[in-house]
């Protein structure tokens, strides 16, 4: 047995549900989890959740979650996925392990990650941001979706840029990663993803054998990262090809699951981070105003929209022993949601911290922990900070006078947090 949090903090942190009342699922928590994560943070720091659907315990103290939680804590994995339920077996290889092993592949993927790296990939982001902007600019309708128009594409054409596929095919991009999370958080049947899987497969399969034929055509039978960028292009897929891992190379399913895992990660929270940070500037007009007079503060709303709005209000991870946590005794294989949208939230690191504040001091904003932290700090955060920065600007820019004119509506998720309308105008 093994103990997470020390005993003193039982009395005022284990608490049933008769003291508070949490339901991740309940209509009105999905319709606007900011208040309810921070009033379960508030009054119950940790909780068991006991639900028709799920059942999983769920811990909202920003300091547990930093220190005890992500930084390399031998308790908890992540290779039975990132839900409420086991996915359908634990993982080995890629995104879904943990340390050791996630620490190799992690740093042979981040050299795509690196300053250099941003550098080249911002002319392309600036220029489908451009164009986007460019063709709200010129329509004639002058208002529309704002999701549809631009926080969905952007991500989407940058995504199949990264991984060296045709912009054109972003839309399909976007569909395949929404119904794979879907699929992943909300499908009881964890096999369900296959039919899904045997369309996306061959697309994928078709750019790495395009790649692997390069090589062969240039007569490199052991190819090295002195190739990326000269005989293979600067995409992922390339990467994967010229990496290795314990000493060894990527096999086909392994390249294949490196592109999954950009294909749902570098999408559907980007769009959200743009959708949440442009509603919050517009809600209030003062704030799209002050952001258009000093836009400077392009950082200081990404970075407090992150804080306030977290794309993915949780995360999980499953335990590899029985394990004690503020007096609750949790078994082998039990769930525990860590909550992003709580931690953010917690008074003690934040000041006012259930007020969205343009002007809240950058380094204070960014102890967010909506990329997570320790071993899995989120490997693309880097790329979706550049996109959320070119974007701001590009719109500051070319449609000062961008403003709200209909209701939002949140995207269909109760583990992700977004705007699927946002119904805007220009002049």
């Amino acid at each position: 047995m093994i103990t997470n949090a020390p005993e003193e903090q039982n009395a005022h942190q284990l608490k049933t549900a008769s003291d508070h009342v949490f339901d991740p699922l309940d209509p009105d928590t999905i319709r606007n989890p900011g208040p309810a994560y921070s009033a379960l943070a508030k009054a119950c720091p940790f909780y068991h959740y006991e639900g028709k659907e799920y059942q999983f315990y769920i811990t909202s103290d920003y300091k547990e979650i930093r220190e005890k939680i992500l930084s390399d804590n031998p308790v908890w994995s992540f290779k039975w996925g990132d839900a409420p339920m086991d996915w359908e077996t634990f993982s080995d290889f890629g995104i879904l392990t943990d340390p050791p092993f996630h620490l190799e592949y992690i740093t042979a993927l981040r050299k795509g990650m690196t300053p250099s790296r941003m550098k080249y990939y911002y002319p392309e982001v600036e220029k489908i941001a451009e164009d986007l902007v460019g063709a709200m600019a010129s329509s004639a309708d002058k208002q529309g979706n704002f999701h549809d128009l631009f926080a969905l594409p952007l991500p989407a054409r940058t995504m199949c840029f990264m991984l060296g596929a045709d912009q054109s095919l972003y839309a399909d991009y976007k569909r395949w990663a929404d119904e794979l999370q879907s699929l992943l958080f909300n499908d009881k049947d964890p096999s369900a993803e296959q039919t899904l899987i045997q369309e996306i497969q061959p697309h994928f399969m078709g750019l790495i054998e395009q790649r692997k034929r390069m090589l062969r055509d240039a007569g490199i039978d052991d190819p090295t990262h002195e190739h990326w960028g000269t005989v293979l292009p600067f995409d992922y897929i390339s990467l994967g090809l010229v990496s290795r891992v314990e000493g060894r190379r990527f096999n086909d399913m392994e390249l294949f699951q490196i592109c999954t895992a950009f294909l749902t990660g570098g999408q559907e929270t980007t769009t959200s981070l743009l959708t949440n940070v442009v509603w919050r500037l517009l809600e209030v007009p003062e704030r799209w105003e002050q952001l258009k007079a000093n836009p400077d503060l392009i950082e200081n709303a990404i970075e407090e929209s992150l804080r306030f709005d977290p794309p993915i209000n949780a995360h999980f991870r499953t335990s590899l022993c029985p394990v004690t946590m503020h007096g609750a005794e949790l078994p082998e294989r039990a769930k525990l949601m860590f909550s992003m949208m709580g931690a953010n939230r917690d008074p003690n690191i934040f000041d006012d911290p259930d007020t969205f504040k343009l002007d809240r001091p950058l380094h204070r904003s960014k102890r967010h922990l909506s990329f997570g932290y320790g071993v899995h700090f989120c490997l693309g955060a880097p790329i979706a900070r550049l996109e959320a920065q070119i974007g701001l600007r590009k719109l500051v820019e070319r449609l000062p006078n961008l403003r709200l004119i209909g209701e939002r509506e949140r995207i269909n998720s109760w583990i992700y947090w977004g705007q699927r309308q946002l119904p805007v105008a220009w002049d």
